[in-house]
């Protein structure tokens, strides 16, 4: 598999090998404790797992009746076998399992950063006889150290909205992938949590105070700022335009969650209509906004584009961070 991972990485695991060479730098991120306790001991779930919810999500992403699975969907839009994969945001491994189940990848690289998961996808991977065929290690995303040139496609699955250094990690992906390799990112890409205010989620509101009392399970809707994992949507509502950037998107499949997802900490979802509330999370994407989560196909640029990408990705933050000093040097300079 060649030398995976370079210099850098925090931790190696083989899933034929439960052995962590671990490095104390993994006990600064504050995100990785959050999801090594998060598996150990769940408090979270997720609003897809209503299975109303989730037909209307698979409907949403294939555009059929019947509805098909993100990886179903992508296998037969795209028609492609890969030889070598990278999953960012692996977590316990159910996304790579699948892949390499249904023969997508050959083989696949996969990290994360709690590395409570990556021991439980370890011993998983192992359980279903997938040991020559994924290989998992922990890493930082926000300092990520990719070999170039080694991936011919490159899979992140619910990770880049906790990913505060975008630009760091989609140049590693950029420079990472084989020419014609593809991206394929499954997203939330709706408002940052910093974005979050009375007059955003007002839509969302007015919907739940129409709900019936029983099935609320807050007095009052609150905003969607997860207290608990500081690098939730820390900055989502950038991915986009930040992935413009590197990558031209070959296809987009937006399945909302504007309203589903904002109302499920505080709705009990199987004492409402549910249906109804489906039906004006519809309404509210006809009438403009964008949705809050979308499957993504994009393929890296090319020639003096992608060199231009890199140059962007690489200096853009650097110069933000030297215009937030002077101004603040400024300010404080003004102070009587």
């Amino acid at each position: 598999m060649g030398r995976i991972p370079p210099p850098g990485f925090l931790a190696v695991f083989a899933a034929r090998n439960d052995v962590l060479r671990y490095d104390p730098a993994m006990e600064s991120c504050s995100a990785g404790h959050f999801w090594d306790r998060e598996v150990a001991a769940p408090t979270h779930t997720s609003w897809m797992e209503h299975p109303s919810v989730r037909d209307y999500i698979l409907r949403s992403i294939s555009g059929r009746e019947e509805g098909l699975w993100p990886v179903d969907w992508f296998m037969g839009r795209i028609g492609s076998r890969f030889g070598r994969g990278l999953s960012v945001g692996c977590g316990t491994g159910p996304f790579e399992r699948d892949i390499v189940r249904k023969n997508l990848v050959d083989r696949v690289d996969a990290f994360d950063g709690s590395t409570n998961s990556l021991r439980i996808a370890a011993g998983l991977a192992r359980a279903e006889g997938m040991s020559t065929r994924i290989r998992y290690f922990a890493a930082d995303f926000n300092e990520p150290f990719l070999p170039p040139r080694t991936y011919d496609i490159v899979f992140i699955h619910q990770a880049l909205h906790h990913v505060a250094k975008l630009e760091k990690l989609l140049r590693a992906v950029l420079l990472s992938l084989k020419r014609g390799g593809l991206l394929y990112l499954d997203e939330y890409i709706g408002p940052s949590r910093s974005d979050w205010g009375d007059a955003l989620i007002a839509p969302q509101r007015e919907v739940f105070d129409r709900l019936p009392e029983g099935a609320r399970r807050l007095t009052a809707l609150p905003l969607p700022i997860q207290a608990d994992d500081p690098s939730e949507a820390i900055r989502s509502s950038e991915i986009l335009e930040q992935l413009g950037i590197g990558f031209d998107v070959r296809e987009f499949r937006g399945y909302g969650g504007n309203l589903l997802s904002v109302l499920y900490p505080a709705v009990d979802f199987d004492r409402t209509p549910i249906e109804e509330i489906i039906a004006e999370e519809a309404r509210l994407l006809r009438g403009g906004q964008q949705t809050f989560y979308a499957v993504i196909v994009a393929a890296p640029k090319r020639g003096a584009a992608k060199l231009a990408a890199s140059a962007r990705y690489f200096t853009e933050p650097k110069l933000k961070r030297i215009g937030r000093e002077l101004r603040t040097r400024f300010s404080r300079q003004r102070k009587p």
